[in-house]
C-alpha cells in the first residue's frame, strides 16, 4: 500500500497495511516485529487514521507518546495485577437496558455505539468497544441504533429525576449525523434535562469533520443553540492526553466550535511514560486553554485487563495534582479522579479512607452510590517490593492477603 492509497482510504485497518506503511517510514525490522506482536496481544483492534499516522514521530517511534497509546510494543506489556478486570467498572451489571447505565441518581451514561475511528489500547470499555481481537471476544448490545434511542427516550420519560445524559460508546463520530440529529431532536423534548454531553476523541483522530461547513459541525452548533433556548447545555467531552495531540487542525476545529458557542471539556487519562509528569500536564493544560477547551478531568487509569503498563501508582497522580494547584486559575485546573473498580463511581484521588502502602491498596467509599461499602484501588505490582509482588500473585485477592495478617 502506497502513501497515495492511504490518503485516499484514510485509514489503516490491518497489520499488512501497517507493515507497508512502516516500511515507507523506514522503521527497522525488529521494531516492526515488536509492534505486530504487540497488536496480537492487544484487546483493542487495529485502526489508524491518516491524521494520527502523520502526528507520530516515526524516527523516534520508541518514545513517541501517540504510538505508545495505539501500537504498544510486545516488550511494553507488564506483569498484570490479579485484580484487573475486562469490565473493571462493572458497567455490564449496571445497565438498566442495553447501552443505558444508570449509576448516579440524576445522570445516565448512554452507549450509543461500540465503534470508534481509532481504538486506544487502554480502553476502559474494551469488553464492548471495537471488533473482537485474538485476545478478547467483545459483547454485543443486540439492539439497533434506532431501538437504543427509543429505549433511552422512554427511560428518560419514565425517570423524570434524570437531568444529565452522557452520550458515549464508542465514539459519536462513528455514527451517521442523521442518527445524531434524531437523537438530539428527541432529547430536546425531555423537559427534565439540563445537560447533554457528547463524548468523542475524534478531535484527535480526524479533526476535519468538526470544521465549519461539515455535517458534524452544523449538527452540533445548531443543537447547541436549540438546547440553550430550552435551558439545556449541550457540550462536547473530548479526550487529549498529550500536548502534541493538539495539532493545528485540532486546534482550528476546537476553536471553531468554541467561537460558535459550543462548550468543550477535556478528559485526560494519566498514562505511565506518556503524560505522567508535572511538566507535560502543565503543557497540556496550556494548550487546551489556548484551543478553547476546558480542562475537566484527569483520570487515574482504570484497573482494566491487558493494559497494565499504562497505569501509574496513585501517588503519581496525587503528586501531579498537588504541584498544579496554584499554577492555573481554579476554573482551568482539572479534577484528578479515580473511577472506582466495581462500580463505585468517580471520587477525588484525595478521598481515600485508608492506604496500605505494603500491598499498594487504597480504600474508598462512595456514599451516594452504596453508603459505607469499601471499594479498592490497587497500585500496579511493579511499584511494590518483589516479595509483595510474589504474595499478590500467589494469593490473588485482597481478602486472601488480609487473612494472613
Amino acid at each position: 500500500m502506497g502513501l497515495l492509497k492511504l490518503m485516499i482510504n484514510g485509514v489503516i485497518f490491518n497489520t499488512k497495511e501497517l507493515l507497508d506503511y512502516m516500511n515507507l517510514m523506514q522503521v527497522n525490522s525488529e521494531l516492526q516485529y515488536e509492534i505486530v506482536e504487540g497488536i496480537k496481544k492487544n484487546t483493542m483492534a487495529l485502526r489508524l487514521t491518516s491524521h494520527v499516522l502523520q502526528l507520530i514521530d516515526w524516527k523516534n517511534i520508541l518514545i513517541d507518546p501517540i504510538r505508545k497509546q495505539f501500537l504498544p510494543l510486545l516488550s511494553e506489556y507488564s506483569l498484570p495485577h490479579p485484580s484487573l478486570e475486562v469490565d473493571s467498572l462493572s458497567e455490564i451489571s449496571s445497565q438498566v437496558s442495553p447501552g443505558i447505565i444508570h449509576r448516579y441518581p440524576k445522570k445516565i451514561l448512554f452507549l450509543l455505539t461500540s465503534f470508534c475511528p481509532m481504538y486506544c489500547s487502554f480502553c476502559t470499555r474494551s469488553y464492548l468497544v471495537g471488533p473482537s481481537t485474538e485476545t478478547l471476544s467483545k459483547i454485543n448490545l443486540n439492539k439497533s441504533l434506532a431501538d437504543k434511542i427509543n429505549a433511552l427516550i422512554n427511560y428518560l420519560k419514565s425517570n423524570s429525576d434524570i437531568n444529565d445524559v452522557v452520550i458515549s460508546g464508542g465514539d459519536i463520530a462513528s455514527v451517521e449525523t442523521g442518527i445524531i440529529d434524531r437523537l438530539l431532536a428527541n432529547l430536546a423534548t425531555i423537559k427534565s434535562l439540563k445537560t447533554v454531553r457528547l463524548a468523542t476523541r475524534t478531535l484527535l483522530f480526524d479533526p476535519k469533520i468538526f470544521l465549519p461547513n461539515t455535517s458534524f459541525f452544523d449538527i452540533i452548533t445548531q443543537y447547541s443553540d436549540k438546547f440553550k433556548q430550552r435551558n439545556i447545555e449541550l457540550s462536547i467531552q473530548c479526550h487529549f492526553n498529550h500536548p502534541i495531540e493538539i495539532s493545528e487542525e485540532s486546534q482550528q476545529a476546537a476553536l471553531s466550535l468554541w467561537k460558535s458557542g459550543v462548550i468543550i471539556r477535556n478528559q485526560t487519562v494519566l498514562l505511565d511514560g506518556i503524560n505522567s509528569t508535572i511538566d507535560l500536564q502543565k503543557k497540556l493544560i496550556k494548550k487546551l486553554v489556548a484551543s478553547g477547551i476546558q480542562p475537566y478531568y484527569v483520570y487515574q487509569m482504570d484497573m482494566v485487563a491487558n493494559a497494565e503498563h499504562f497505569r501509574t501508582n496513585l501517588a503519581t497522580c496525587i503528586n501531579i495534582s498537588k504541584n498544579l494547584t496554584g499554577v492555573f486559575p481554579g476554573f482551568q485546573l482539572p479534577r484528578f479522579i479515580v473511577d472506582l473498580p466495581g462500580g463505585g463511581g468517580k471520587r477525588s484521588v484525595y478521598e481515600y479512607e485508608f492506604y496500605d502502602q505494603k500491598y499498594g491498596i487504597y480504600g474508598f467509599k462512595s456514599p451516594l452510590i452504596s453508603g459505607g461499602k469499601i471499594y479498592y484501588y490497587c497500585d500496579p505490582l511493579r511499584y511494590l517490593e518483589p516479595n509483595i509482588q510474589k504474595e499478590w500473585t500467589e494469593k490473588k485477592t485482597i481478602s486472601n492477603l488480609y487473612s494472613l495478617n
